[in-house]
């Protein structure tokens, strides 16, 4: 009885600490699939195809950041299988809050992606149509959302950095994490 309560408990911190947090979720609805629009940003004006480099350079950033999510995840789900029973009450203490920020955060993401979803659909519409205002109102639109997203991301490594330092007096170990 007491291993299982063990293991329970140790495969719920794991699945909290997840750094997109989608298999936690208790309100998950898988993501629906979305049409792959493929875009020919030549076939479009000049003042649309501008925002083809400000999307790249949101991609690119978000790539970097899924990689140091992804580490540090990595890094917490090794510490928290190293505690002990004492030590993983005492971290589950101390790590509440930041764990209760990393969900909230979560549902944030997925709301921008919900509404950046729709705004991609707009403008395929606005852009088939030729309605390049339309359409250039939503591109703003979508790197709004997109960049909203990045500063969660960001927050969500920010967060996991909280519970390195939170998790490191309890294991004894040094982790160490990049950036």
């Amino acid at each position: 009885m007491h291993n299982r309560l063990i293991t329970i408990i140790m495969i719920a911190v794991t699945l909290v600490l997840s750094p997109t947090l989608v298999d936690a979720a208790p309100n998950h609805k898988p993501h629906p699939q979305q049409p792959n629009h493929s875009i020919d940003w030549n076939a479009y004006p000049a003042d649309i195809q501008a925002f083809k480099l400000q999307l790249d350079h949101i991609r690119d950033q978000q790539k970097a950041l899924f990689k140091q999510m992804k580490e540090q995840h990595n890094q917490l789900r090794t510490a928290t299988q190293t505690l002990s029973p004492e030590e993983r009450k005492q971290f589950e203490a101390s790590a509440g809050k930041t764990i209760e920020q990393l969900k909230n955060t979560r549902d944030v993401i997925h709301a921008l992606r919900s509404q950046k979803h729709s705004a991609w659909d707009q403008f395929h519409k606005h852009a088939a149509m030729k309605k390049w205002t339309e359409a250039k109102a939503d591109l703003e639109s979508i790197l709004k959302q997109k960049q909203q997203i990045l500063v969660s991301q960001q927050n969500i490594v920010n967060l996991q950095k909280q519970l390195i330092t939170l998790i490191k007096p309890a294991t004894g170990t040094h982790l160490h994490s990049e950036g």
